[in-house]
């Protein structure tokens, strides 16, 4: 009797912290692993793999990109280190952060700079953003990702979270624009974010499909 309670206490707080993570926070505590990918029409894909983590006030992530093209070779795009130092409101519905970013940009080099990420819930909405402005040798960029988000019943929300580039040294940007669905999965103590969203690409006149799917541990 004694065995089976402490089983039934164990998994309630499985539950519990399952519960309380937040897969679209990307500064929950829980180490977080994403696999993201963007398809641009019939050209090309762009693998990003991710991981995150938030110690105490610290928040880290961890990029590295892979170009697929599929009717040439493939290319290794770069990689990336974010570290953010965490502040919140006192109402505890605002959360963001500062800090520093390096990057490997292949055929370019060595960059770095600053980033800027927030978390801010208005009602039953999430407004999320992430910022970093880098530079180097012939490298000057910034990369900009605005999200909305917005919760519905079993696991089912709304999402506009496009990821916008911007290259100042050779004129190409990506500014995307577009609205999806995702589905989160609780089965166990992992959390599962599956989300699909169409966007537009308004510079260079381009329809693209930005899927991906997040696990929290």
């Amino acid at each position: 009797m004694m065995k089976k309670s402490i089983y039934i206490i164990i998994c309630l707080l499985f539950i519990q912290i399952a519960t309380a993570q937040d897969a679209n926070n990307p500064i929950d505590p829980s180490p977080t692993f994403g696999i993201w990918n963007r398809f641009y029409a019939d050209d090309y894909s762009r693998l990003q793999i991710l991981g995150n983590i938030t110690l105490n006030k610290w928040f880290v992530r961890v990029t590295a990109e892979q170009q697929f093209n599929y009717n040439s070779g493939n290319e290794f795009n770069g990689a990336n280190l974010l570290v953010a130092r965490l502040f919140q409101s006192k109402n505890g519905k605002h959360q963001y952060g500062v800090g520093g970013v390096v990057s490997y940009i292949h055929n370019s080099g060595m960059a770095g700079g600053v980033n800027f990420v927030s978390v801010s819930k208005f009602g039953a909405w999430k407004a999320i953003t992430l910022t970093t402005l880098q530079g180097g040798d012939d490298i000057f960029t910034m990369e900009f990702q605005p999200g909305l988000y917005k919760d519905f019943d079993k696991g089912w929300y709304f999402r506009s979270h496009p990821r916008m580039l911007f290259n100042f040294v050779n004129g190409q940007h990506e500014v995307p624009l577009g609205a999806g669905i995702g589905k989160i999965f609780k089965p166990s103590n992992t959390v599962f974010n599956l989300f699909f969203e169409p966007q537009y690409d308004v510079v260079n006149g381009r329809w693209m499909l930005y899927t991906g799917l997040k696990t929290l541990f």
